[in-house]
């Protein structure tokens, strides 16, 4: 059991990773819900970097830091049979090349589903219309936990976290179920959320708040 700091999609924007390590030593963990990579107006080379910092971070803080993966992260290291809305090549390029070997393997094997103190964290969530297969034919489709939305999917009534969907804040979707996507933005840059996270302790108690 213990106090728990959960940060929605973050789409390459280091200043939010900076704001975590001013207060990282404050937590027992740290989890980040997927969507690292991709963002409008950036460059292949800001996603390698966002992928690198996190690894880094990770590794640093070995047993504190935890990540799972997005639709937006695994797209570039599993083959699936479509593409996605920002989708880049040569990030693509970039990702496959030998020096970038470790940092793949690493974004490999990120996990779907993470389990902090019976609280579920996962990029989109984890509905009942998902066939519980973390294949790529289980999770490339819109009802899988990196796939899923409020508007179009019943979530499991177990107390979960996640973040894919843009919020002005995060919020309870259902009773014990959370979304966090608060910090991704509109074509020109404008805020679509607060930029609230979510802090849990013991697995019960909730609440938000902001990073200084």
């Amino acid at each position: 059991m213990g106090k728990i700091l959960a940060i929605g999609d973050i789409h390459t924007k280091i200043w939010i990773i900076e704001k975590v390590v001013k207060v990282i030593n404050d937590y027992d963990k740290v989890i980040f819900c997927g969507d690292y990579a991709d963002d409008f107006n950036v460059t292949p080379q800001d996603t390698l970097n966002i992928w690198n910092i996190l690894k880094d971070l990770q590794t640093k803080n070995q047993g504190k830091v935890e990540l799972v993966t997005g639709n937006h992260d695994y797209i570039y290291v599993n083959n699936t049979p479509s593409l996605q809305t920002g989708y880049n090549p040569m990030t693509q390029v970039l990702i496959d090349a030998q020096e970038n070997k470790n940092l793949k393997e690493w974004l490999t094997g990120l996990p779907v589903i993470a389990e902090i103190d019976r609280v579920t964290y996962s990029h989109a969530g984890i509905a009942n219309e998902w066939s519980g297969v973390e294949d790529v034919a289980g999770l490339w489709n819109n009802m899988s936990p990196i796939w899923a939305r409020p508007s179009g999917s019943t979530y499991k009534n177990i107390p979960q976290v996640f973040g894919h969907t843009p919020s002005d804040t995060c919020y309870e979707v259902k009773h014990g179920v959370w979304c966090i996507d608060t910090f991704s933005t509109m074509p020109d840059g404008t805020p679509i959320g607060d930029g609230s996270v979510l802090q849990i302790i013991d697995g019960i108690k909730i609440s938000k708040l902001y990073l200084e």
